[in-house]
């Protein structure tokens, strides 16, 4: 079977808005959609041409409930330190209304690698109802549960387009500057953002059964930071001042954060060193090897085609 009539938590942030895109603009199959937006934003609900759009308030359990019944799946686009709360709200009442399928807003490194494992978990006191750790582990045991709703994640590690605009710190390719981890020669795996949207109608395609309880690794490009700044260069034709941070002077600082009471800092501290230490967590198994059985209609773009893109998006060439 095909998951057609969908429920969307979240209209804005950088996946929401390019995988809404995707799903109201495929025809083969047509989705009926249903956008929730927070009740409490203090805004009006935006028309979104395409989608029916629903002011909700995510802790009004028996409210929820009543507004996913009859939904085939939901894909949970919520963003920044929220996600991980709202998530265990929609699981609760998709298991309750007895929707199939729920993908978490879980768009990131590997967090159930060993190694992202430790980052999330070590070095102070993490928030349980905020943890990425403890959220996945609490879809993965949908699998063993056997209830009415099962759980798809994809993991596209790094969002490449924020990355190479310089929108996350690491590349500053308006000022040629960029800070790598260690040696800068580790491999990671990333996708761009509407290649990440292009798979996630791929996989509401597939049939059900083969997406079932698993976590999905899908990578556009793998990587190296100096292989970014390289390309950088080139492009360019201006050398980049290359600074270095070590993989112990983040985790310091990551501690420091925690001990100050600060976890959603000392989260980004982790998913840098997850991203581009080489461990594995930022480079998943599979992720190049991703075709939706046939259903992703997008061709992969290369490292030197996403940062030309980006850098004229920059309006730095």
């Amino acid at each position: 079977m095909v998951f057609t009539k969908l429920i969307i938590a979240g209209s804005t942030g950088l996946v929401a808005d390019q995988a809404i895109r995707a799903i109201l603009a495929s025809t083969k199959p047509k989705f009926d959609v249903t956008i929730l937006t927070r009740a409490d934003s203090g805004k009006a609900p935006a028309s979104i041409p395409g989608a029916k759009v629903v002011p909700i308030d995510y802790n009004d359990h028996n409210g929820l409930v009543k507004t996913i019944k009859g939904a085939d799946a939901i894909l949970s686009f919520i963003s920044g330190p929220v996600s991980k709360a709202v998530d265990r709200l929609l699981l609760k009442a998709a298991q309750e209304a007895g929707v199939r399928r729920i993908f978490p807003s879980e768009y990131t490194l590997d967090i159930l690698h060993p190694k992202a494992v430790s980052l999330l978990t070590e070095g102070g006191s993490w928030p349980d109802d905020t943890s990425p750790v403890v959220t996945a582990r609490i879809f993965t045991s949908l699998a063993k549960e056997g209830g009415p709703t099962s759980f798809t994640t994809l993991i596209p590690s790094a969002f490449m387009d924020g990355w190479l605009e310089g929108t996350f710190g690491s590349f500053d390719p308006k000022n040629r500057k960029a800070t790598v981890l260690d040696s800068g020669d580790h491999y990671f795996a990333g996708c761009s953002l509407p290649f990440l949207a292009a798979a996630i109608v791929a996989v509401l395609q597939m049939d059900e059964e083969k997406t079932k309880n698993k976590r999905i690794p899908i990578t556009e490009v793998r990587a190296t930071m100096n292989q970014v700044v390289d390309t950088y260069e080139e492009l360019l034709g201006a050398k980049f001042q290359r600074d270095r941070v070590t993989t112990q002077e983040l985790l310091n600082k990551r501690n420091a954060n925690l001990a100050a009471g600060a976890p959603f800092v000392a989260l980004f501290d982790s998913i840098i060193v997850g991203a581009f230490d080489g461990s594995g967590a930022g480079d998943p198994e599979g992720g190049l090897e991703f075709d939706g059985d046939g259903f992703l209609t997008v061709k992969r773009k290369t490292l030197k085609e996403l940062t030309t893109e980006a850098l004229k998006k920059i309006g730095a060439l």
